[in-house]
């Protein structure tokens, strides 16, 4: 399993994508993406990953890419915000930016009405998928072996 492809990303990463944002992410986010980098949750939501160019086509639609060049990104950063996830509709999951740390609750803002509520699950909910998708594909990977693409 070491030739295996990393399911998570790397500090470095991590710092990278704050460095092109200019903001520092919770803690509690970054353990997600060293877990698992490509999360997805009920109802539709697609944590946006970290950029990794060993595995471009998965995370093309980076924290970075929909933040800086995605429409809905791009406005909510005009509120203090930041897109960690979003469900297809304009809606998103954000966190709040003072003075370049990005807060540790997460807030749903409806972009018809561009409302903010807290997010019930939170980031307890982003860390268990993580930790199930991994172990998930772990256990495949025990199961059936990895292939070199």
């Amino acid at each position: 399993m070491s030739n295996a492809t990393p399911l998570g990303v790397t500090e470095e990463q991590i710092a990278a994508a704050e460095a092109e944002l200019g903001i520092r992410f919770p803690d509690r986010l970054r353990e997600v993406w060293k877990t698992y980098n490509c999360n997805e949750l009920p109802g539709g939501w697609r944590v946006y990953p970290v950029f990794d160019p060993a595995n471009p086509r998965k995370t093309a639609g980076s924290i970075t890419y929909e933040n800086l060049r995605g429409a809905w990104g791009r406005h909510v950063m005009t509120l203090g915000l930041i897109s960690i996830a979003s469900n297809g509709t304009g809606n998103q999951l954000v966190l709040k930016v003072d003075e370049g740390q990005a807060g540790a609750e997460i807030f749903f803002w409806q972009h018809d009405t561009q409302k903010l509520k807290a997010w019930k699950p939170g980031f307890d909910s982003i860390a268990g998928r993580a930790a199930k998708a991994r172990d998930n594909v772990q256990r495949l990977r025990q199961t059936f072996g990895t292939r070199e693409r």
